[in-house]
């Protein structure tokens, strides 16, 4: 605290600063400077010179790229994998009602159609081409065994080896004679009458069995042959000299080739009054003449007659309760 000092005629002396004193307004009008300066003129027009930047370069920021159609479809969802492909796919249509029915492979096409060819016969007719070198036609014993005894229907057979189609062959266990080969093994060599012959290659012939040798033709390819008869057409042209032991209009089941190499199969409805009253041997002979084939060859006939497509008969058999008689054999399509 300071001192109050008087002059001798009673006036109060003025005041000495010390130098703390003096230190202290010296900062204090410093500060003042200071604020009229800078913090006054900041209070008054907001300007503020920012901190200059550092000598550091600023890194630019990575540019976001645009996602294309695709990308955004792959963000949003996940698409569903494509099948791998296939070949060839089959094909199966059925259409009982109309008649008409479909399959095919890669390695087979069967086209059938039920038709009526003339007043009162009804038939259905199959057209089986090859697309490859796989063999078309197969053959199967009932049992899966050759024998006189051993028999059941065609669609028991059918069945039986997963067969798409099937055809009666020719009751080779009715009969002791004739020539009988079935998958290249030769099972009976008697000569008697008229056959028809596969080979490997997919060809049809018709050959009279007094005439040739069966190891010859084992040798030649024959893998399937046939003994009933007779022969329908030979060379594109129908015999001169045609008969069979079943006389009058009967079922009837055909088996012929075309010059292109498919196979004609007929099954001709019979014995059934009002719906199909069947052909006769020489009926049969022109029917297969004019579908094309030129070579044609009947196997058996009567109640045996069966055309089956997958897993149904669509003949219509005349045996009791439109079923086919048991036999010892079949000729069908395999999947």
């Amino acid at each position: 605290m300071l001192s109050t000092r008087y002059t001798p005629s009673g006036k109060r002396k003025k005041r000495r600063l010390n130098w703390r004193q003096i230190v202290t307004v010296v900062i204090s009008l410093a500060m003042i400077a200071a604020f009229c300066t800078f913090g006054l003129r900041y209070m008054l027009v907001q300007e503020v010179t920012p901190p200059q930047p550092t000598n550091s370069p600023i890194p630019t920021p990575e540019t976001t790229p645009v996602p294309t159609p695709s990308a955004i479809a792959t963000a949003t969802s996940t698409p569903t994998p494509s099948p791998s492909p296939t070949p060839f796919a089959t094909v199966l249509e059925e259409d009982s009602d109309a008649g008409r029915w479909l399959y095919e492979t890669e390695d087979i096409r069967i086209d059938i159609e039920r038709q009526q060819p003339m007043d009162g016969v009804v038939s259905t007719v199959a057209v089986i081409t090859r697309k490859s070198d796989a063999p078309a036609l197969h053959t199967a014993f009932a049992d899966g065994a050759y024998g006189k005894n051993v028999r059941a229907r065609t669609r028991d057979i059918a069945a039986s080896v997963g067969a798409i189609f099937a055809i009666n062959g020719d009751y080779c266990g009715y009969r002791s004679d004739g020539i009988i080969a079935r998958g290249g093994t030769l099972y009976r060599n008697v000569p008697t009458r008229e056959a028809l012959c596969l080979y490997a290659d997919g060809s049809l012939s018709v050959v009279r069995e007094k005439e040739v040798d069966a190891d010859e033709l084992i040798a030649q390819g024959l893998t399937d042959s046939w003994s009933f008869g007779p022969i329908l057409v030979e060379n594109g042209l129908i015999p001169e000299s045609m008969s069979s032991p079943v006389k009058g209009n009967n079922p009837r089941t055909a088996l012929g080739q075309r010059a292109d190499g498919s196979y004609i199969v007929v099954v001709v409805d019979g014995r059934l009054e009002g719906y199909s009253r069947g052909m006769s041997i020489t009926e049969l002979a022109q029917y297969m003449l004019d579908l094309g084939c030129v070579t044609a060859y009947n196997l058996d006939g009567g109640m045996t007659s069966c055309m089956y497509f997958n897993g149904a008969v669509i003949s219509t058999p005349c045996g009791t309760a439109n079923k086919e008689r048991s036999l010892s054999d079949i000729i069908y399509c395999a999947p």
